[in-house]
Order: C-alpha cells, then sequence, then structure tokens
C-alpha cells in the first residue's frame, strides 16, 4: 500500500528516494489497467482508476515526480505484458495508457495542488483525454489512409450482427420469417446510430475518467487525515442552472429528426454524467452519515460492474437532489456564485473555521446556523466568523 505523508511545503532535494511507494503505485496502477485487457467489458471501468495511484504519488512526492516516473514505467510494463499476452498492438496500449490515465492524473495532481474549483478541472481533464486520444486517433488514420477506420467500422459492425443473430435465438416467443427478416433490416439503422453516438460515448468516458480520478484521491486523502484543500464528491454540487441544459438534451429527443436525436442523446450523455457525479455525491454522503463499512462499497462496485445501469439510477438521484436537497448544502439563492461549489467566499469561510485537521464539516454546520439566526447571509458571515474563530479550538 501507498504510505500516506502530509503534503510537503517545501521541497528537500536531499531526500532519499521512495522505493516503496514508486513499487507500489507502478504494480497498483499496471494491475488496474490491465483489467481492460482481460475483461474488456468489466475492465473499462477498473482502468478507470489506474490513474489514481499515480495522483497519489504525485501529490506526496512532487520533488522526485514520482507520479511521472511511475507513469512511464507503467507504460514500459504495459507494452513488455501486452506482447507476452500477444496483443495486436502493444505500442497502442501504451498511448491509450498514457492519455486516459497517466497523463489525466497528472494534470489532476496538479490541479488538487493548486486548489483549483472542480468543475473546470474536470472540464480540463476530460478536454485533454479527448485531445490526445483524438489526436492519436487523427494521426493513426492519416497513417494507415483511413485503413484503420476500415478496420473498426468492420469490427463495429460485425459486433452489431452478433448482437442482432443472438436476440433472435434468445427471443422468449418463436419469431416468424417475416419478424427476423424485420429485424435483420433494421441492423444498418442500428450501425448507423452506434456510429453517430461514439463522440458522446467517448465524451462522457472521459468526463467519468476525470470525476473518478478527482473523487477517489480526495476521498482517500480524507480519509487518511491529509485536508486535500477543497471538498470531496459528497460536498460536490453542480450549479442549478446546468439542469436546463439536461432538459434541452432531453427535448431535442422528442424531435422528428435523426439527427437531431443524435445530437441530444449524445449531449444527454455528457451532461447524464456530471449528474452521475452528484449522485454518487449524495450517496456517499448518506454512507458516511449512517457510518456503514467497507463491505458496502464492495457489494456496490459488484453491481455497477455487472450491470452498468446501475449509473443512471446515480444520474437520477444527482438529478433529483436539485430540489430534494438531500445533504443540506444548498442555502439561499445568494449564497453561490454559481460554480457548483458554494463560492469561494464560503469555501474560506470553512477554512477560517477549520479546526486545523481538515474537517469542515461542523464548522459548515455552525456557520449556517449563524445566517438563519441573522437573517442575512453576508452579515452573518462576517459576525459569525469573529465570534465562532474564539469557540473552536484545535484539540
Amino acid at each position: 500500500m501507498l504510505h500516506f505523508l502530509p503534503l510537503p511545503r517545501k521541497a528537500d532535494l536531499n531526500a532519499p528516494f521512495p522505493v516503496a511507494p514508486f513499487l507500489s503505485t507502478v504494480s497498483f496502477s499496471t494491475a488496474l489497467y490491465l483489467s481492460l485487457l482481460a475483461l474488456p467489458r468489466v475492465g473499462i471501468l477498473v482502468a478507470m482508476f489506474s490513474g489514481v495511484p499515480l495522483v497519489l504519488a504525485q501529490l506526496q512526492f512532487p520533488t522526485q515526480l514520482l507520479g511521472t516516473g511511475a507513469m512511464v514505467t507503467s507504460g514500459g510494463l504495459i507494452f513488455l505484458l501486452g506482447s507476452l499476452l500477444h496483443n495486436p498492438i502493444p505500442g497502442l496500449q501504451v498511448l491509450i495508457y498514457v492519455g486516459w490515465c497517466g497523463l489525466p492524473a497528472l494534470l489532476t495532481a496538479e490541479f488538487l495542488r493548486r486548489q483549483v474549483r472542480v468543475l473546470p478541472m474536470v472540464f480540463a481533464t476530460s478536454f485533454q483525454i479527448l485531445f490526445f486520444l483524438g489526436g492519436v486517433g487523427f494521426f493513426l488514420y492519416m497513417k494507415t489512409h483511413g485503413q484503420i477506420w476500415t478496420g473498426i467500422a468492420q469490427s463495429i459492425h460485425g459486433a452489431v450482427d452478433v448482437v442482432m443473430n443472438t436476440a433472435i435465438k434468445n427471443s422468449h416467443s418463436t419469431l416468424s420469417p417475416a419478424d427476423q427478416a424485420r429485424l435483420i433490416s433494421l441492423e444498418p439503422l442500428i450501425y448507423r446510430t452506434f456510429l453517430d453516438l461514439l463522440p458522446g460515448l467517448f465524451a462522457s468516458l472521459a468526463l467519468l475518467t476525470a470525476i473518478t480520478l478527482w473523487a477517489t484521491s480526495v476521498g482517500l486523502l480524507e480519509n487518511r487525515q491529509i485536508s486535500p484543500g477543497q471538498p470531496g464528491i459528497d460536498r460536490w454540487v453542480l450549479p442549478d442552472h446546468l439542469v436546463f441544459a439536461l432538459i434541452a438534451s432531453m427535448a431535442l429527443l422528442l424531435v422528428p429528426s435523426f439527427e437531431m436525436r443524435v445530437l441530444g442523446t449524445n449531449l444527454l450523455m455528457v451532461f447524464g454524467v456530471l449528474y452521475v457525479g452528484q449522485g454518487t455525491g449524495v450517496l456517499l454522503s448518506y454512507v458516511r452519515k449512517r457510518k456503514l463499512g467497507g463491505w458496502f462499497w464492495l457489494v456496490s462496485g459488484i453491481f455497477i460492474l455487472i450491470q452498468p445501469m446501475f449509473l443512471m439510477i446515480l444520474g437520477l438521484v444527482g438529478v433529483i437532489d436539485i430540489w430534494a436537497d438531500f445533504r443540506e448544502l444548498r442555502g439561499k439563492p445568494t449564497g453561490g456564485n454559481g460554480s457548483g461549489e458554494k463560492g469561494r467566499y464560503v469555501e474560506k469561510k470553512m477554512d477560517d473555521l477549520s479546526d486545523g485537521d481538515g474537517s469542515h464539516r461542523d464548522s459548515f454546520r455552525t456557520f449556517s446556523l449563524c445566517e438563519l439566526i441573522r437573517g442575512s447571509r453576508l452579515l452573518g458571515a462576517f459576525r459569525g466568523s469573529a465570534s465562532l474563530r474564539g469557540e473552536i479550538r484545535p484539540a
């Protein structure tokens, strides 16, 4: 396991190289990513976590650039093991690892160090994933004169054909030859629709990876009593007006046009992932309040790996949270600045009221009480901070 240490304030050039954290980072990151090669359907959700060890290593040992060195070493191991497993293009697997897991992890670590707001950090990290992998795809397309896309299209067409034949064979009722012919005639439409939905699938995967890297890293740091300098996913709130973009994307599905419906579906997948993150925050807040053990996360992870449709339930919970406010984080409309994290002013007040161990929950609850008593958020904040600073003492 990684040795969690307080984030260093000053660089120590004479410090010995942390061999044990380096080896554990390389082994964990490589093993998580190789699940994508062993079990592609389940491994794609497991491989998203392969950048988390790199984030923690880069944060704890920035002078030695431990996360960067671990990323390079893991890439070499992936190339070697991919060759031993007779992967057709092991070099491509290395590029996918670097662009999907490695570089986003280093970018997330730098954003956490600079205490960048969550929503800009998530968008920037996901854009980096799309830009890097899109550049790799464009380079391979030009290098192979379009043959790589032809091969991918043929593979997708073959997969659609297998799915259609399997659905016909496993049908509960016997289909007549006319019904079978009608289903087979839909195969070109399904193939075209899947190709048109690829941009939304890749964008939602990039967003989900960025949220996973940030939320898991912050959660692990908080469990070791290390303050990451920003709220975790259990206190993450999206801007309320973002729901109108989600509603607009759903409205496009009602337009009697194939192109508009495809556009609406792509946008719905992208905005839906954001509300999956908010729904996960609601679930995590409930789990911490009820003090459920690690078995809960084990069972939940197995359910999500077996049936990823459970992510839709989390997304629905995230949307309902706009009105239900399950975590009671939303105050009056004047309290936020539309950033989705209660504004820098509130974050600063939480830092002032902190008791020194990175715990802001009790302070935030007391701060909200002062606002309700005084009737004005701004006036209550200035008056409450002066009185509360004298009441809260380090343990």
